[in-house]
């Protein structure tokens, strides 16, 4: 009986191999070597082995851990080395790679290391028939994999676990973890998996000698793979050398052969295939045909240590042997064979061994030893019969138990599906009733506003020129932030949250969401400032921005540059200065415009006065004049006029129209090019903000 060894999962995720590959380069360190063993690790699950790229990985990682010491990185690399060999058959190799790993995992008390390296260690030792210390491995492994949540390592060392036990004839044992492995694997709706578990379930059925159980655990795989569109599972070799190997159990050599010729049809390259086939010429007696595949892969299982399929070619090979009738060869094989299973406790292939060690002996005229091994064939016979049959008996009620599971899980997945449906509408109703929300408390929060300013101007009426004029830049402050953030700019960024949702959109209507969210929160906590630093300034110009880049489908690109050098923390300026003009340039010059748009910010320092300089390549003024939007311009004059009156207050030494400039561009023929505002004012700097406030 053979485990599925082709181990399928849903891997490798070749868009997170890409993602890795693509942050590689701007990696360092520790970060890089985790980035390189993480893309090795995507390999362990391939669809074909891929030891190759496996190993090519780690060698990689630990040239670069070792220099710095990096010991995780080392023992990660190792592991994988390990895994490598394993694919390759070399499992002597593969279990020193992996022993010396775990001794780093275990000193950094490392779950992921400990978990996955028993996994594959005790891969390596049923390979090589070493089943009890493979079941401590598999033990061993569940407690840290479970600690995790990582339910793929559990399902495959579930089904590892059950098959080392079916091996040792413990079948009670096998099914549980057999089903506990197809269990996790249909919750996680991991289909190439629950296909390689059913698959194990039919290995454990025909290795308890129930036939048509074990044909019927398959024919599920295959239509399970069907049904998931699995095409590598549909004709595969894996289902036609199992059925083949059925028919070769119940001695039907004829349908033995057909189906292990039918599976070297489709891919000749793989050894087991030709195994089975070579059995199927053996029970047609064609010995030198079957000698010729027995043979071929001994040199190769010998160097891997792969002692549980050495067992099998040897085993064929000593009855090839007896039909020719050369018996003292056949009697060697048979008994190396002998020597492997007894110390691998392999009852399989204690029973199957004693039987042919018996007819050797009696037809080389040595009847005791004949006698001898035929007693012990009749009492592991009687055994495993009498526990195939006490397992038959009461798997009864535990495999319709299972299935009733599998039924439920079905009916739950459903279930699932439309609870998803109604929670995507209810998901719809929130993000409505929270737009909602916002309009009716940003409302509110501009009343207060409104209402304290009111109360505030009433106190100042009184007093003399200085508080009248604090009264005035207060009041101007205020002005500008309901210019900016006027109603019509509040309903148009909800308009589009609202769009987003009813589109289903949720990622670009929570990004929207966010940024308008902290944009309100930005202005209405500096506009309880005089100043704020101009990185706070630019910040809340690129929130604005983006969300007018978002809303408008990428329309336009902007740039915000440092012409010299500027220490942005330590410039304070009046908030809400520079967004009046990035609004004028999108809204007159780039939205009317005719393909994508670019607005330039850029900012220089002369002594103690800023200059922004705020150019786009829109459809110009004069253009822009011509088109009818009576509101619009509005609000475009209200804007610039409040704006000059602040800078007027803080650049008292200026003349009044030296604040703002504006250029019209056009190019080489003489047609608009867009427009350039030129704004310069004088700034203060922390420690003189810091005593004004």
């Amino acid at each position: 009986m053979s485990i599925a060894t082709v181990t399928i999962g849903q891997h490798p995720d070749f868009k997170r191999i890409d993602s890795l590959k693509r942050i590689l380069q701007e990696k360092h360190g520790i970060e890089r070597i985790d980035c390189i063993n993480a893309i090795g690790e995507e390999y362990w699950w391939p669809l074909r082995t891929a030891p190759g790229i496996i190993s090519g990985w780690a060698n990689l990682a630990l040239k670069e851990a070792l220099p710095i010491h990096y010991n995780s990185g080392i023992a990660t690399s190792t592991m994988l080395l390990g895994v490598a060999e394993i694919l390759r058959g070399n499992f002597g190799i593969a279990e020193k790679y992996l022993r010396r790993s775990l001794i780093m995992f275990e000193a950094m008390h490392s779950d992921f290391g400990l978990g996955w390296g028993n996994v594959w260690l005790g891969q390596s030792l049923y390979s090589q028939d070493n089943f009890d210390e493979a079941l401590a491995c598999q033990k061993k492994s569940i407690y840290f994999l479970e600690k995790l949540g990582d339910w793929e390592g559990e399902g495959k060392v579930w089904a590892w676990t059950g098959m080392s036990y079916a091996v040792l004839g413990n079948y009670d044992s096998s099914f549980y973890y057999c089903s506990k492995s197809l269990y996790v694997r249909q919750k996680m709706s991991d289909h190439a998996c629950v296909v390689l578990s059913y698959i194990n379930m039919g290995n454990l059925y025909q290795a308890a000698g129930s036939f048509p159980d074990a044909l019927d655990y398959f024919k599920q795989g295959v239509h399970y793979a069907n049904i998931h569109h699995l095409k590598h599972f549909t004709v595969n070799w894996t289902y036609f050398e199992l059925v083949g190997s059925i028919y070769r159990q119940i001695n039907n050599p004829d349908s033995s052969y057909y189906f292990a010729w039918k599976s070297l049809q489709i891919d000749s390259t793989v050894q087991m295939d030709a195994i089975s086939f070579g059995e199927g010429l053996l029970l047609k007696n064609q010995y030198d045909s079957a000698l010729r595949v027995f043979l071929k892969p001994v040199d190769s299982f010998r160097r891997g240590n792969d002692k549980y399929d050495l067992m099998r070619v040897l085993l064929g090979a000593s009855r090839a042997y007896l039909g020719k009738g050369n018996i003292k060869i056949a009697l060697s094989y048979a008994r190396e064979t002998y020597s492997i299973a007894k110390n691998a406790k392999a009852k399989q292939f204690i029973i199957e061994d004693c039987q042919l060690l018996s007819k050797i002996y009696y037809q080389n005229h040595n009847y005791d030893s004949a006698y001898l091994f035929g007693q012990n064939y009749a009492s592991l016979k009687d055994s495993i019969t009498n526990r195939q049959f006490l397992w038959k008996l009461t798997n009864y009620k535990e495999h319709g138990d299972f299935k009733n599971k599998m039924d439920q899980l079905a009916i739950l997945d459903s279930e699932n599906k439309i609870k998803e449906e109604k929670l995507k509408q209810e998901a719809t109703q929130k993000w409505i009733l929270l737009a909602c929300f916002l309009i009716a408390a940003f409302s509110g929060i501009i009343f207060y506003k409104n209402l304290s300013l009111k109360r505030k101007n009433e106190k100042l009426e009184s007093r003399g020129k200085q508080a009248d004029l604090q009264r005035h830049v207060t009041d101007l402050e205020m002005q500008a932030l309901r210019a900016q953030m006027n109603p019509h700019f509040i309903f148009n960024c909800l308009s589009s949250i609202n769009r987003f949702i009813l589109k289903y959109e949720t990622e670009a209507a929570s990004g929207y969401l966010t940024k308008f969210s902290r944009l309100v929160r930005t202005v209405l906590t500096n506009s309880k400032r005089s100043f704020i630093s101009l990185k706070d300034e630019l910040e809340m110009l690129r929130l604005y921005l983006d969300m007018e880049k978002l809303r408008f489908k990428d329309a336009f690109d902007y740039s915000i540059t440092y012409v010299n050098s500027i220490d942005d923390e330590n410039v304070f300026v009046p908030p809400l200065l520079l967004q009046p003009f990035a609004e004028n340039a999108i809204w007159h010059g780039l939205m009317h415009k005719e393909g994508p748009g670019k607005l330039e910010i850029e900012l220089s320092i002369d002594e103690k006065v800023l200059a922004c300089t705020i150019t786009d390549d829109g459809i110009g003024r004069e253009k822009a004049a011509s088109i009818k939007s009576k509101s619009v311009k509005q609000q475009k004059s209200l804007g610039l006029q409040i704006t000059k009156e602040r800078l007027a207050l803080l650049n008292d030494e200026f003349a009044s129209e030296t604040f703002f400039d504006f250029d019209d561009l056009v190019d080489t023929e003489g047609n608009s090019a867009g427009t350039r505002v030129t704004l310069k004012m004088n700034y203060k700097d922390f420690t003189e903000a810091f005593l004004e406030a």
